[in-house]
Formats: C-alpha cells, sequence, structure tokens
C-alpha cells in the first residue's frame, strides 16, 4: 500500500499477492470486478449502478482452496470513495453491492473504485484499534 499526492489530489494505491496459485481466482475475481467498476464509472452514472455491476463480475468467481470450493462475495461494507484535494476520502461512497442509492458522479468528481472479494461472509467486523486515520475536516 503506498499513497501520493499532485496539487492535492491524494492517490493510495493498494494490491494483494499471493504465493500460492490456488488463491489466483481470488486475485482475478478481484482485479476483474476493480476494472468492471473503472469501465461503469463516468458523469451521471449512479453509485448503485457501479456497485451493482462489481458484485455481478465479483460473485461470478469460485476458489477452490484445499479441495473445497468457495464462492466468492463483495464485502458489503467496504467501499471505494470520492477524492478531493487532500482529503482522501471525501463525500460519496462507490458500493460494491447493489443498493438503492441515486447518488450519481458528477463532472469534476475523482473517484477511488475499491473492490475486495472474500470466500468468507462478505462482512467485516471491526473490533481492535484502528489502523487508519484521517484529518476530519469538518
Amino acid at each position: 500500500d503506498f499513497g501520493v499526492h499532485v496539487k492535492g489530489r491524494i492517490i493510495d494505491c493498494a494490491w494483494t499477492v499471493a504465493f500460492n496459485p490456488q488463491y489466483d481466482n481470488l486475485l482475478n475475481a478481484v482485479k476483474d470486478a476493480t476494472n468492471t467498476g473503472i469501465r461503469e464509472a463516468g458523469i451521471d452514472v449512479r453509485l448503485s449502478d457501479i456497485g451493482a455491476a462489481i458484485q455481478e463480475v465479483m460473485e461470478s468467481y469460485e476458489v477452490t482452496i484445499g479441495g473445497k470450493t468457495f464462492p466468492v462475495k463483495s464485502i458489503r461494507n467496504l467501499n471505494g470513495h470520492s477524492i478531493e484535494r487532500y482529503r482522501i476520502h471525501a463525500g460519496k461512497s462507490v458500493p460494491i453491492v447493489k443498493n438503492g442509492d441515486q447518488t450519481k458522479m458528477e463532472e469534476g468528481e475523482y473517484f477511488a473504485i475499491e473492490t475486495f472479494g472474500s470466500t468468507g461472509r462478505g462482512l467485516i467486523h471491526e473490533d481492535l484499534e484502528t489502523s487508519h486515520y484521517m484529518k476530519n475536516f469538518d
């Protein structure tokens, strides 16, 4: 995971590397879902439509681990987000699952399309100390 900014536009980038080929299809699912989200993005596109497209692609994959096959699920409570000058997590969330939100992308906005796949329940639970910090400008 690394980040840079150019004139206040902060970009962070992370990727996963697996050294065991049995996880390749999980990585392929996430990469394919991310590329789908990028392709679907644009002015006047509903964020929920991007999430639906990401979920459809992500959940079309299966992963066989130790001889057992698992469906890949989008982690429904992790999202992409809008980016503003000097504010990496701005006001809009880009879901990675279908929902009913009618919020649209607007001209001049910047977004991080982030996708997260799991062979588990598709949900994370925060119960320990946080590992991410951001200045709140409100």
